[in-house]
């Protein structure tokens, strides 16, 4: 889910729908194709939590749906299989406007109870692990919007418009569903009437459309991929359909079908052609697009921002950063989903990632580098952990700055932990592994592929960035001693946690060494605060940069200085030379200091620096000429350094 003003979505979702729980006069007409059937039952309405069964798993559903207004009716049957040897009951959610009026099962009508959030069915008998059965709910009512819509009806220039957003709690508020992210359907239909003039979209490939004598339209939509209850839709409105291809190999294409409004149908040109680049570039990164017997597309509903649907996203705008992540989902919420809501960052910190993935292989690196490093901002700003504890609530679970760009923060993290190949080659691992494909996943479970993938273990990253809080804050010292022809340069790193939850973090750190031009990068990886590590260079640095091309999600503090213990010449550099040097002197104490070039008999040639100098480590460049500034001819040279009673010489060769 694109999280664009989600908080406009959460406010919405909170007012009432008009007529709420009310039928439409007359009631439920029983000649409907989709009426109520009569069958003896008990609606009580009681308090009780989530209803999912865990007794049995859902293979198959079909809905089987009639829209008209904002009131709802239908009937979904389920196809079971028994996972215990002592099945008597059978178990959905359903929220509690809607009204179930019977279940039907292997043997006729069965008896019922309802509660607040969903009904027990009695089977009748004991099944079996391994039997099969269907149960046929039929309900109706008009379903009152949680979390971000889950099921909306309004209208657009005097023509109905309806639409579906069930993520994460929602599914249940309009359709009888296992609502459990760890047991997918193995596939669903989607059969919803509405009135004539309307086009309805939804999971999968459109199979048929009928038109009724009685002014409305049946869509026949049928999703043969493993789905979350979620992840299932419908969006229906006089849309204008525009389609194109994705041709993902010389013989093979597929659909691309977008249901835009007529007032805005020119403003979904564009998305179609970057749709396509998109589809081939993810399908480069991660595996081809996992639903590719189907189709992908689009169509336009009424929410704040946009939302995965399987095969179909629903979008309020076809903006380049709202289609890459809608898409990035399909691998990464669809084709693999989050087990539970804890694990939500596997959806949206991927999708938000992958947005940068697809500007840096369509754009180049600088563009990835100016998106992720946008996203820094805010995941600075995280609050808890990446792992969601508290999932009560929809604006807790969706935490922008947590969930979705902490979550692409630490994604970006893994790929320098790991090396690009390493990390490539882990996600494309993940995504093909049989025990997460079109089924579901946890954070440990991604974990493990990576350390498969890479030989590492990543037991500290995963403990300090997922379970863990806070970013660290870094400070540091450092000095540079002359050594000979080397310059051993020693940094004294220290951190601590913005959160006292994680107060250190083992990540490796880049550290570059800067002269003008020149410089060269170390890794280092601190086990403790204040760690001390020593690089030797063949070259004076003149600045030390932490973490300089901005992999952790991390605070740099400027700097103290580390004054030099002794007095000390190192040798020029570079040495032969041609035209100039640079000539590098350590003084523990402010000190008069005189740095002078001699020939070799003696004479002095030139005078480097004269007079009092602040304690540390200075250099001063020699161009190789006379103090009359004229060039001086191939030879061996002597540069005596003076200060504090001190005194040193080292030869210099000069080659022209």
């Amino acid at each position: 889910m694109k999280r664009r003003a989600h908080l406009l979505a959460i406010l919405a979702a909170a007012l009432p729908i008009a007529a709420a729980a009310q039928a439409p006069p007359g009631g439920i007409a029983g000649s409907e194709a989709c009426a109520f059937k009569a069958a003896g039952g008990t609606r009580s309405i009681l308090a009780r939590g989530d209803f999912a069964d865990p007794g049995v798993h859902v293979t198959y559903y079909r809905l089987r749906l009639k829209l008209s207004s904002s009131f709802l009716t239908g009937d979904v049957l389920a196809r079971l299989v028994c996972l215990s040897d002592s099945v008597s009951t059978v178990s959905f959610d359903l929220a509690g406007s809607m009204t179930v009026d019977s279940v039907l099962g292997p043997g006729g009508p069965l008896r019922y109870t309802q509660y607040l959030q969903g009904f027990q069915a009695q089977l009748g008998r004991t099944y079996r692990k391994g039997d099969t059965l269907t149960v046929d709910t039929f309900y109706g009512g008009v379903p009152i919007a949680t979390g971000f819509g889950s099921f909306e009806s309004s209208s657009l220039d005097g023509s109905p418009w309806i639409w579906t957003l069930s993520e994460p709690y929602g599914a249940r508020d309009w359709w009888p569903c296992k609502d459990d992210n760890s047991d997918k359907a193995d596939s669903i239909d989607m059969l919803v009437t509405v009135p004539s003039g309307l086009k309805a979209g939804s999971n999968g490939t459109l199979v048929a459309t009928e038109v009724h004598g009685n002014g409305t339209t049946t869509f026949h939509w049928s999703e043969r991929y493993p789905i979350a209850a979620y992840l299932v839709s419908l969006a229906a409105a006089n849309y204008v359909e525009i389609d194109d291809w994705f041709r993902y190999s010389p013989a093979d294409s597929m659909p691309i079908i977008n249901y835009v409004l007529p007032p805005s149908a020119g403003d979904s040109l564009r998305a179609l052609g970057e749709t396509k680049s998109m589809l081939r570039i993810f399908s480069d990164a991660y595996g081809l697009y996992p639903f590719i017997k189907e189709k992908y597309g689009h169509s336009r509903f009424g929410s704040g921002g946009a939302m995965e649907h399987q095969t179909m996203t629903s979008t309020t705008n076809f903006y380049e950063s709202t289609i890459s992540h809608e898409l990035a989902h399909q691998w990464f919420g669809d084709l693999i989903t989050c087990a539970n809501w804890p694990n939500l960052w596997l959806n949206e910190g991927f999708a938000v990632y992958s947005e940068s993935v697809f500007l840096e292989r369509y754009y180049g690196p600088a563009a990835y580098t100016a998106h992720i490093r946008g996203v820094m901002t805010n995941a600075l700003n995280a609050q808890g952990t990446l792992y969601v504890q508290d999932t009560s609530t929809v604006a807790n679970l969706f935490d922008a700055d947590r969930v979705y760009d902490k979550g692409a923060w630490t994604l970006h993290m893994l790929r320098h932990v790991l090396g690009d190949s390493a990390f490539f080659r882990s996600l494309r691992a993940y995504v093909a592994d049989p025990r997460f494909r079109f089924r579901s996943a946890t954070t440990e479970g991604f974990r493990s592929v990576c350390e498969t993938v890479s030989g590492k273990d990543l037991g500290y990253f995963f403990s300090e960035w997922v379970y863990g809080e806070g970013y660290p804050r870094y400070s540091y010292r450092w000095k540079v001693t002359p050594t000979g022809v080397l310059f051993n340069v020693s940094l004294v790193l220290s951190q601590t946690g913005s959160s006292t939850a994680t107060p250190f973090f083992r990540m490796p750190v880049d550290v570059r060494l800067v002269a003008g031009s020149r410089d060269t990068t170390f890794q280092v990886t601190p086990l403790a605060s204040g760690e001390t590590f020593t690089f030797a260079v063949p070259f004076y640095p003149s600045a030390l940069q932490i973490d300089p091309d901005m992999w952790i999600l991390r605070d740099v503090v400027t700097p103290e200085s580390i004054l030099p213990d002794a007095y000390a010449l190192a040798q020029n550099y570079p040495n032969p030379f041609n035209p100039a040097t640079w000539v590098t002197f350590s003084l523990p104490h402010r000190s008069v200091v005189t740095v002078t070039v001699y020939d070799p008999v003696g004479r002095e040639i030139a005078v480097l620096a004269r007079g009092e100098w602040e304690a540390g480590t200075h250099s001063v460049r020699w161009e190789g000429t006379d103090t009359g500034g004229k060039p001086v001819a191939t030879g061996t040279y002597f540069c005596r350094f003076t200060a504090g009673g001190y005194a040193e010489t080292r030869a210099m060769v000069l080659l022209r």
